[in-house]
């Protein structure tokens, strides 16, 4: 409801938490639409009380102007050259199409230049306070400590149960619809969202994900696509598959068929051994990501916000078997497609504008 604050507010913590941390560490910072996850790098001898640094600026330190005046002039740079920028309108629509035009969480986390200009840094600061609490925190711990080192090191952090979610069946929408938007641009946008139930389990939910990307990377590559990213949005209304492209104008028709064609595939019960061996792929793709502690760390207190558990990766891999993955494609919703580009045809689907 205040576009732009809690981006404001993670970049100052980050600002005043840097000035104050060890040369052997360092602090990167995430705000999306639904969270902020802070991420400390450090080498083993220091991350104590490197954490013991973040922990205090986090929660208990109030936030002084110098360092909000800094991230907002940080931001206001970012902005520079996109004004008018043909992709931020279609990021535009593309999330006014996941949760509609009046939800704030459809909004730029960043916020709008005009409107950063004007937040007072005690507006910021009330943020702060409100927003970032220990005890509904969540924090993983990857690297060269045992257990009990890391849970006596973050020990206040998630001391209340976090908030029971109502998870049922639902879906983000029940309707399906196709969106155009006829622009003079150079290349077109795709985008293609299919809502999941929200009782999907979230590792078979992100193997299917998995599938569509390497179905729209083909080797060689083709010549026709900028760029294709295939992943999950955690709606206000339930978990969605968005599959995003940037491709040549005259190619949008075919890559819209191609993408709607890659995900209605899943739903065949594949060949067993084929199977296997894309169970493999994604498995190897889980590890290689794993093998990062930070992206590690992340999805960990990611999945401590969202089930209350860390999954078991591997064991939830082997666990999938070629029916299930096909019951999990055929459980997806009625897909809404957005098109964005020049000269596009108004031929079949509802919901044009």
């Amino acid at each position: 409801d205040l576009p732009g604050v809690a981006r404001l507010t993670g970049d100052a913590v980050a600002e005043t938490v840097r000035w104050r941390l060890d040369p052997d560490a360092r602090l990167e910072v995430r705000v999306e639409r639904g969270w902020t996850a802070f991420t400390l790098l450090a080498t083993p001898d220091v991350w104590v009380r490197s954490w013991a640094v973040l922990e205090d600026v986090l929660f208990r330190v109030p936030l002084t102007s110098a360092p909000i005046e800094a991230a907002r002039a940080a931001l206001l740079a970012g902005f520079t050259f996109e004004q008018g920028a043909p992709v931020r309108e279609f990021q535009r629509e593309l999330y006014a199409t996941l949760a509609g035009r009046v939800s704030a969480w459809s909004h730029d986390p960043r916020g709008e230049p005009g409107a950063l200009r004007k937040v007072d840094p005690a507006v910021v600061e009330s943020f702060r306070a409100r927003a970032y609490q220990l005890r509904t925190a969540t924090a993983a711990v990857v690297g060269p400590v045992n257990e009990g080192e890391a849970r006596s090191a973050v020990a206040p952090v998630g001391t209340s149960p976090l908030p029971e979610r109502a998870v049922g069946d639902d879906m983000a929408w029940d309707d399906g619809k196709r969106i155009l938007l006829e622009r003079e641009v150079t290349n077109a946008w795709i985008g293609a969202f299919f809502p999941a139930p929200a009782d999907l389990p979230r590792t078979r939910l992100d193997f299917l994900a998995h599938e569509v990307r390497e179905a729209l990377h083909p080797s060689p590559p083709d010549p026709g696509l900028f760029s294709a990213d295939v992943r999950i949005e955690d709606t206000p209304g339930g978990p969605v598959l968005v599959v995003e492209a940037a491709v040549m104008p005259e190619g949008a028709p075919a890559w819209e068929r191609r993408i709607l064609a890659a995900v209605k595939s899943l739903e065949r019960e594949p060949d067993v051994g084929f199977f296997g061996y894309h169970r493999r792929r994604f498995r190897n793709a889980m590890l290689l990501r794993e093998g990062q502690p930070e992206l590690a760390a992340l999805r960990m207190a990611l999945d401590l916000q969202r089930e209350g558990r860390v999954r078991p990766l591997q064991d939830e891999v082997w666990e999938i078997g070629p029916r299930a993955q096909a019951d999990a494609a055929d459980e997806l919703g009625e897909p809404r497609v957005l098109v964005m580009g020049p000269e596009l045809a108004r031929g079949a689907g509802s919901g044009q504008r």
